[in-house]
């Protein structure tokens, strides 16, 4: 699950992080396996934990496949990108395992978690092909926020149509806005500064170097 592209030999750092990703990677796939298995237990009941499940282990292979595949000259492995991409999936996957997702605010963790990574990782994307930097942070930032709706869309419609147990309520969903907010700033802050001033260094660099170099 974490192919590394490094043609020099991997510092102690990079190990711990290593060891860190995959033990958090197979501690989701766990909960994943459990979510499956348990679905319709009363800690599991009606939120949709096997679509989740499903959910949580596809997403693990979004930055080994996007770094394998996505065009651009390849760097050394964004090692701190893929925990940062886990550990969300892990945080939702154990709240919900332990009964604690509501009581914890975990929600509300996952929300700027995963708003400040996508507001990173498309800025940094959109950052080669504009004029100046603020510009690929404001467009991930944007990108963030309109993410965020279409999720709170996506669950008020499945509370329209009888999906039990979401517990959506306006204060959640305020809760989530406001995360995500926040998150989608951080982000944009990490492509300010990250991004090189010039255009041509920007281009020079591609996207892999502001999130992996």
């Amino acid at each position: 699950m974490n192919p590394s592209l490094d043609r020099d030999q991997p510092s102690t750092g990079d190990r711990v992080v290593d060891a860190l990703t995959l033990g958090a990677k197979v501690a989701t796939v766990g909960f994943a396996v459990d979510a499956l298995l348990n679905a319709d237990s009363p800690r599991l009941r009606g939120k949709a934990i096997r679509t989740r499940a499903i959910g949580y282990t596809a997403a693990l292979f979004i930055v080994p496949l996007g770094w394998r595949f996505l065009p651009g000259r390849p760097r050394g492995y964004p090692r701190a990108l893929d925990l940062a991409v886990t550990l969300p999936l892990l945080a939702d996957a154990a709240g919900n395992a332990f009964g604690i997702y509501e009581k914890a605010r975990v929600d509300d963790i996952v929300h700027t978690a995963n708003a400040a990574i996508l507001a990173g990782a498309s800025g940094s994307l959109i950052a080669p092909n504009v004029d100046e930097p603020w510009q690929a942070a404001l467009a991930g930032g944007a990108i963030a926020i309109a993410g965020e709706t279409l999720w709170e869309t996506f669950e008020y419609a499945a509370w329209r149509l009888g999906q039990g147990g979401m517990n959506l309520t306006y204060e959640d969903t305020m809760d989530d806005i406001v995360g995500t907010w926040i998150g989608a700033i951080i982000g944009a802050v990490f492509v300010l500064a990250r991004a090189p001033r010039s255009k041509t260094a920007r281009e020079r660099r591609g996207w892999r170097a502001m999130l992996g170099g």
